[in-house]
Protein backbone atom coordinates (compact mmCIF):
# COMPACT_ATOMS: atom_id res chain seq x y z
CA UNK A 1 0.00 0.00 0.00
CA UNK A 2 1.17 3.75 -0.48
CA UNK A 3 1.60 6.22 2.30
CA UNK A 4 -0.27 9.09 1.93
CA UNK A 5 1.44 12.17 3.06
CA UNK A 6 -1.08 13.92 5.50
CA UNK A 7 -0.11 17.50 5.27
CA UNK A 8 -1.49 16.97 0.86
CA UNK A 9 -4.67 14.96 2.56
CA UNK A 10 -4.91 17.85 5.08
CA UNK A 11 -4.55 20.90 2.26
CA UNK A 12 -7.03 18.74 -0.33
CA UNK A 13 -9.36 18.61 2.34
CA UNK A 14 -9.27 22.46 3.00
CA UNK A 15 -9.31 23.60 -0.33
CA UNK A 16 -13.34 23.52 -0.64
CA UNK A 17 -14.18 24.78 2.06
CA UNK A 18 -12.32 27.98 1.34
CA UNK A 19 -13.81 28.01 -2.11
CA UNK A 20 -17.08 27.97 -0.34
CA UNK A 21 -15.88 30.60 1.91
CA UNK A 22 -14.42 32.97 -0.87
CA UNK A 23 -18.05 32.54 -2.74
CA UNK A 24 -19.97 33.69 0.16
CA UNK A 25 -17.52 36.66 0.93
CA UNK A 26 -18.17 37.68 -2.74
CA UNK A 27 -22.04 37.02 -2.55
CA UNK A 28 -21.95 39.00 0.58
CA UNK A 29 -20.28 42.05 -1.00
CA UNK A 30 -22.53 41.90 -4.40
CA UNK A 31 -25.08 42.09 -2.40
CA UNK A 32 -23.62 45.18 -0.32
CA UNK A 33 -23.15 46.93 -3.97
CA UNK A 34 -26.54 45.85 -5.35
CA UNK A 35 -27.68 47.95 -1.69
CA UNK A 36 -25.78 50.52 -2.30
CA UNK A 37 -26.66 51.04 -5.77
CA UNK A 38 -30.58 51.14 -4.79
CA UNK A 39 -30.13 53.55 -2.23
CA UNK A 40 -28.26 55.91 -4.60
CA UNK A 41 -30.55 55.69 -6.88
CA UNK A 42 -33.36 56.22 -4.77
CA UNK A 43 -31.56 59.10 -3.06
CA UNK A 44 -31.13 60.57 -6.95
CA UNK A 45 -34.91 59.80 -7.83
CA UNK A 46 -35.78 61.45 -4.50
CA UNK A 47 -33.64 64.65 -5.11
CA UNK A 48 -35.08 64.88 -9.00
CA UNK A 49 -38.73 64.90 -7.58
CA UNK A 50 -38.23 66.90 -5.07
CA UNK A 51 -36.33 69.44 -7.90
CA UNK A 52 -39.88 68.78 -9.89
CA UNK A 53 -41.58 69.88 -6.62
CA UNK A 54 -40.29 72.80 -5.97
CA UNK A 55 -40.28 74.37 -9.88
CA UNK A 56 -43.78 73.27 -10.06
CA UNK A 57 -44.86 74.67 -6.89
CA UNK A 58 -42.29 78.24 -8.38
CA UNK A 59 -44.30 78.24 -11.91
CA UNK A 60 -47.76 78.19 -9.91
CA UNK A 61 -46.93 81.16 -8.33
CA UNK A 62 -45.61 82.78 -10.70
CA UNK A 63 -48.42 82.37 -12.78
CA UNK A 64 -50.33 83.68 -9.85
CA UNK A 65 -48.16 86.66 -9.73
CA UNK A 66 -48.38 87.39 -13.24
CA UNK A 67 -52.03 87.03 -13.44
CA UNK A 68 -52.39 89.67 -9.94
CA UNK A 69 -50.18 92.26 -11.81
CA UNK A 70 -52.16 91.70 -15.38
CA UNK A 71 -55.85 92.29 -13.08
CA UNK A 72 -53.83 95.43 -11.61
CA UNK A 73 -53.12 96.96 -14.75
CA UNK A 74 -56.69 96.53 -15.59
CA UNK A 75 -57.61 98.09 -12.16
CA UNK A 76 -55.53 101.14 -12.65
CA UNK A 77 -57.23 101.42 -16.59
CA UNK A 78 -60.94 101.34 -15.35
CA UNK A 79 -59.82 103.67 -12.17
CA UNK A 80 -60.03 101.55 -9.30
CA UNK A 81 -56.73 102.73 -8.14
CA UNK A 82 -57.21 101.08 -4.47
CA UNK A 83 -58.15 97.73 -5.88
CA UNK A 84 -54.70 97.60 -8.04
CA UNK A 85 -53.10 98.94 -4.81
CA UNK A 86 -54.12 96.16 -2.91
CA UNK A 87 -53.32 93.52 -5.74
CA UNK A 88 -49.90 95.32 -5.93
CA UNK A 89 -49.01 94.59 -1.92
CA UNK A 90 -49.88 91.26 -2.13
CA UNK A 91 -48.00 90.60 -5.30
CA UNK A 92 -44.63 92.22 -3.06
CA UNK A 93 -45.26 90.47 -0.22
CA UNK A 94 -44.58 87.36 -1.90
CA UNK A 95 -41.89 88.67 -4.13
CA UNK A 96 -40.20 91.82 -2.97
CA UNK A 97 -38.47 91.98 -5.60
CA UNK A 98 -40.66 92.18 -8.81
CA UNK A 99 -39.85 95.58 -10.53
CA UNK A 100 -42.76 95.18 -12.58
CA UNK A 101 -45.18 95.21 -9.59
CA UNK A 102 -43.11 98.15 -8.11
CA UNK A 103 -43.53 100.39 -11.13
CA UNK A 104 -47.25 99.89 -11.17
CA UNK A 105 -47.55 100.52 -8.16
CA UNK A 106 -46.24 103.88 -7.94
CA UNK A 107 -48.03 104.66 -11.11
CA UNK A 108 -51.38 103.76 -9.00
CA UNK A 109 -50.47 105.53 -6.15
CA UNK A 110 -49.85 108.71 -8.29
CA UNK A 111 -53.34 108.10 -10.67
CA UNK A 112 -54.66 107.75 -6.91
CA UNK A 113 -53.25 110.98 -5.89
CA UNK A 114 -54.23 113.08 -9.02
CA UNK A 115 -57.94 111.23 -8.84
CA UNK A 116 -58.05 112.62 -5.06
CA UNK A 117 -56.44 116.16 -5.27
CA UNK A 118 -59.71 118.77 -6.52
CA UNK A 119 -59.20 120.10 -9.69
CA UNK A 120 -58.55 124.12 -9.36
CA UNK A 121 -61.95 126.17 -10.19
CA UNK A 122 -61.81 129.17 -11.53
CA UNK A 123 -63.31 132.22 -9.18
CA UNK A 124 -66.91 132.25 -9.59
CA UNK A 125 -68.31 135.98 -9.96
CA UNK A 126 -70.39 137.05 -7.22
CA UNK A 127 -73.77 137.05 -7.33
CA UNK A 128 -76.79 137.96 -5.05
CA UNK A 129 -77.44 135.69 -2.30
CA UNK A 130 -81.19 134.71 -2.66
CA UNK A 131 -82.89 135.51 0.50
CA UNK A 132 -83.92 132.66 2.89
CA UNK A 133 -87.16 131.23 2.57
CA UNK A 134 -89.14 132.20 5.85
CA UNK A 135 -89.91 129.21 8.22
CA UNK A 136 -87.05 126.16 7.93
CA UNK A 137 -85.54 127.20 4.80
CA UNK A 138 -82.48 128.34 6.25
CA UNK A 139 -82.37 125.36 8.18
CA UNK A 140 -82.15 123.07 5.30
CA UNK A 141 -79.28 124.81 4.30
CA UNK A 142 -77.46 124.33 7.89
CA UNK A 143 -78.63 120.98 8.04
CA UNK A 144 -77.29 119.83 4.76
CA UNK A 145 -74.04 121.57 5.22
CA UNK A 146 -73.69 119.78 8.28
CA UNK A 147 -73.86 116.40 6.23
CA UNK A 148 -71.49 117.45 3.65
CA UNK A 149 -69.08 118.13 5.77
CA UNK A 150 -69.31 113.94 7.45
CA UNK A 151 -68.40 113.15 3.46
CA UNK A 152 -65.53 115.44 3.92
CA UNK A 153 -64.32 113.40 7.33
CA UNK A 154 -65.39 110.25 5.38
CA UNK A 155 -67.78 109.37 8.33
CA UNK A 156 -69.60 107.35 6.70
CA UNK A 157 -71.61 105.74 9.47
CA UNK A 158 -72.84 109.20 10.34
CA UNK A 159 -73.33 110.32 6.79
CA UNK A 160 -75.93 107.69 6.12
CA UNK A 161 -78.05 108.23 9.18
CA UNK A 162 -77.54 111.95 8.82
CA UNK A 163 -78.82 111.81 5.27
CA UNK A 164 -81.43 109.01 5.72
CA UNK A 165 -82.49 111.55 8.50
CA UNK A 166 -82.66 114.49 6.33
CA UNK A 167 -84.68 112.79 3.36
CA UNK A 168 -87.62 111.88 5.99
CA UNK A 169 -87.60 115.48 6.96
CA UNK A 170 -87.18 117.33 3.76
CA UNK A 171 -87.95 114.85 1.65
CA UNK A 172 -88.14 117.22 -1.87
CA UNK A 173 -84.87 119.57 -0.61
CA UNK A 174 -81.94 119.08 -2.78
CA UNK A 175 -83.26 115.34 -3.44
CA UNK A 176 -80.49 114.52 -6.25
CA UNK A 177 -77.58 116.22 -3.88
CA UNK A 178 -78.70 113.96 -0.94
CA UNK A 179 -78.90 110.69 -3.21
CA UNK A 180 -75.83 111.33 -3.88
CA UNK A 181 -74.46 112.01 -0.54
CA UNK A 182 -76.18 108.46 0.28
CA UNK A 183 -74.68 106.50 -2.52
CA UNK A 184 -71.55 107.65 -2.04
CA UNK A 185 -71.64 106.74 1.92
CA UNK A 186 -73.62 103.37 1.18
CA UNK A 187 -70.33 102.72 -1.35
CA UNK A 188 -67.62 103.38 0.60
CA UNK A 189 -69.16 101.92 3.99
CA UNK A 190 -69.98 99.19 1.87
CA UNK A 191 -65.75 98.27 0.83
CA UNK A 192 -64.63 98.87 4.24
CA UNK A 193 -66.48 96.42 5.90
CA UNK A 194 -66.85 93.65 2.86
CA UNK A 195 -62.75 94.01 3.08
CA UNK A 196 -63.18 93.68 7.11
CA UNK A 197 -64.58 91.01 9.11
CA UNK A 198 -67.97 92.65 8.45
CA UNK A 199 -68.93 90.72 4.80
CA UNK A 200 -72.72 90.44 5.23
CA UNK A 201 -73.17 94.03 6.12
CA UNK A 202 -70.56 95.34 3.47
CA UNK A 203 -72.94 93.35 0.78
CA UNK A 204 -75.89 95.19 2.16
CA UNK A 205 -74.63 98.61 2.05
CA UNK A 206 -73.47 98.13 -1.39
CA UNK A 207 -76.84 96.86 -2.60
CA UNK A 208 -78.28 100.09 -1.29
CA UNK A 209 -76.02 102.02 -3.13
CA UNK A 210 -76.53 100.21 -6.20
CA UNK A 211 -80.37 101.10 -5.82
CA UNK A 212 -79.55 104.84 -6.43
CA UNK A 213 -76.75 104.24 -9.27
CA UNK A 214 -74.49 102.20 -10.70
CA UNK A 215 -71.74 100.43 -8.77
CA UNK A 216 -67.88 100.79 -9.66
CA UNK A 217 -65.86 97.78 -11.25
CA UNK A 218 -63.99 97.27 -7.80
CA UNK A 219 -67.18 97.40 -5.57
CA UNK A 220 -69.05 94.55 -8.26
CA UNK A 221 -65.06 92.51 -8.14
CA UNK A 222 -65.68 92.98 -3.95
CA UNK A 223 -69.70 91.88 -4.05
CA UNK A 224 -68.38 88.87 -6.10
CA UNK A 225 -65.24 88.11 -4.29
CA UNK A 226 -67.51 88.29 -0.84
CA UNK A 227 -70.31 85.80 -1.95
CA UNK A 228 -67.70 83.04 -2.98
CA UNK A 229 -65.84 83.31 0.53
CA UNK A 230 -69.31 82.87 1.74
CA UNK A 231 -70.17 79.76 -0.03
CA UNK A 232 -66.85 78.37 0.56
CA UNK A 233 -67.58 79.22 4.56
CA UNK A 234 -70.57 77.60 4.43
CA UNK A 235 -68.87 74.50 3.30
CA UNK A 236 -66.21 74.69 5.61
CA UNK A 237 -65.77 71.35 7.54
CA UNK A 238 -68.95 70.34 6.57
CA UNK A 239 -68.75 69.47 2.53
CA UNK A 240 -65.03 69.74 1.74
CA UNK A 241 -65.12 69.14 -1.12
CA UNK A 242 -67.53 72.06 -2.17
CA UNK A 243 -65.11 74.27 0.12
CA UNK A 244 -62.63 73.80 -2.37
CA UNK A 245 -64.76 74.56 -4.76
CA UNK A 246 -65.59 77.98 -4.31
CA UNK A 247 -61.76 78.62 -2.07
CA UNK A 248 -59.95 77.74 -5.65
CA UNK A 249 -61.95 80.06 -7.40
CA UNK A 250 -61.22 82.77 -5.14
CA UNK A 251 -57.94 82.35 -4.73
CA UNK A 252 -57.68 82.20 -8.44
CA UNK A 253 -59.05 85.71 -8.36
CA UNK A 254 -58.37 87.62 -5.30
CA UNK A 255 -55.99 85.52 -3.32
CA UNK A 256 -55.36 88.46 -1.36
CA UNK A 257 -59.20 88.95 -0.10
CA UNK A 258 -59.91 87.07 3.90
CA UNK A 259 -56.87 84.42 3.16
CA UNK A 260 -58.89 82.76 0.67
CA UNK A 261 -55.49 80.34 -0.47
CA UNK A 262 -55.00 79.36 3.41
CA UNK A 263 -58.57 78.77 3.30
CA UNK A 264 -57.81 76.62 0.02
CA UNK A 265 -54.96 75.01 1.89
CA UNK A 266 -56.90 73.85 5.10
CA UNK A 267 -59.77 72.53 2.72
CA UNK A 268 -57.52 70.28 0.35
CA UNK A 269 -55.73 68.98 3.56
CA UNK A 270 -58.47 68.34 5.54
CA UNK A 271 -60.29 66.50 2.64
CA UNK A 272 -57.05 64.39 1.76
CA UNK A 273 -57.35 63.55 5.49
CA UNK A 274 -61.25 62.38 5.20
CA UNK A 275 -59.94 60.10 2.46
CA UNK A 276 -56.63 58.96 4.35
CA UNK A 277 -59.22 58.14 7.35
CA UNK A 278 -61.77 56.05 4.86
CA UNK A 279 -58.69 53.59 3.38
CA UNK A 280 -58.80 55.84 0.56
CA UNK A 281 -54.94 56.92 -0.43
CA UNK A 282 -55.41 57.90 -3.94
CA UNK A 283 -57.43 60.55 -4.07
CA UNK A 284 -55.77 61.91 -1.19
CA UNK A 285 -52.01 62.23 -2.98
CA UNK A 286 -53.66 64.77 -5.55
CA UNK A 287 -55.54 66.66 -2.88
CA UNK A 288 -52.09 66.45 -0.61
CA UNK A 289 -50.50 67.78 -3.69
CA UNK A 290 -52.41 70.83 -4.84
CA UNK A 291 -52.51 71.83 -0.74
CA UNK A 292 -48.64 72.04 -1.13
CA UNK A 293 -48.81 74.89 -3.66
CA UNK A 294 -50.62 77.27 -1.50
CA UNK A 295 -48.59 76.13 2.01
CA UNK A 296 -46.27 73.75 3.29
CA UNK A 297 -45.03 72.27 6.71
CA UNK A 298 -43.83 69.38 7.79
CA UNK A 299 -46.63 67.54 8.88
CA UNK A 300 -48.27 67.93 5.10
CA UNK A 301 -45.37 66.27 4.08
CA UNK A 302 -45.19 63.29 5.87
CA UNK A 303 -48.82 62.89 5.20
CA UNK A 304 -48.20 62.82 1.40
CA UNK A 305 -45.79 60.53 1.52
CA UNK A 306 -47.35 57.82 3.77
CA UNK A 307 -50.68 58.55 1.11
CA UNK A 308 -48.55 57.83 -2.04
CA UNK A 309 -47.10 54.84 -0.15
CA UNK A 310 -50.86 53.98 0.87
CA UNK A 311 -51.87 53.95 -3.20
CA UNK A 312 -48.58 51.93 -4.37
CA UNK A 313 -49.74 49.18 -1.90
CA UNK A 314 -53.64 49.31 -2.68
CA UNK A 315 -54.76 46.37 -4.11
CA UNK A 316 -58.40 46.78 -6.44
CA UNK A 317 -61.21 44.30 -5.22
CA UNK A 318 -62.44 42.82 -8.46
CA UNK A 319 -66.35 43.47 -8.95
CA UNK A 320 -68.26 41.15 -7.69
CA UNK A 321 -70.36 38.57 -10.52
CA UNK A 322 -73.62 40.03 -10.86
CA UNK A 323 -74.77 38.06 -14.32
CA UNK A 324 -74.86 34.56 -13.19
CA UNK A 325 -78.11 32.90 -12.80
CA UNK A 326 -80.02 31.94 -9.64
CA UNK A 327 -79.68 28.62 -8.70
CA UNK A 328 -83.32 27.73 -8.77
CA UNK A 329 -83.61 29.50 -12.11
CA UNK A 330 -81.15 27.03 -14.23
CA UNK A 331 -82.64 23.78 -12.05
CA UNK A 332 -86.19 25.55 -13.55
CA UNK A 333 -83.98 25.41 -17.28
CA UNK A 334 -82.49 22.38 -16.88
CA UNK A 335 -85.07 19.79 -14.95
CA UNK A 336 -87.00 17.29 -17.05
CA UNK A 337 -91.07 17.72 -16.99
CA UNK A 338 -92.21 15.20 -14.10
CA UNK A 339 -94.71 12.33 -15.48
CA UNK A 340 -97.76 12.66 -15.47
Amino acid sequence: MEDRDPKKVESNSEQPRWSATRIAGLLLIIVAGLIILYLVVGVIAWQSGENLRVEREQQVLTEQLTRQITLAKDDINQGSFNLALRRLAWVLEQDPNREDAVALQRQAEAALKTALTPPASPVPSPSPEPSPTPGEGNDQGQALASIKRLESQENWPELIEGTLDFQRRYPSYERLETDRLLYNAYLSQGLVQIQGDQIELGIYHLSQAEKLGDLTQEALDYWLWAELYQQGIAYYGVNWGAAISFFRDLCLAAPFYQGACDKLYDSLAAYGDQYVNAGDFCPAVDLYREARQYGRNSTLDTKLNEAVQGCAEATPTPPAITTTLPVTGIEAIISPVPNE
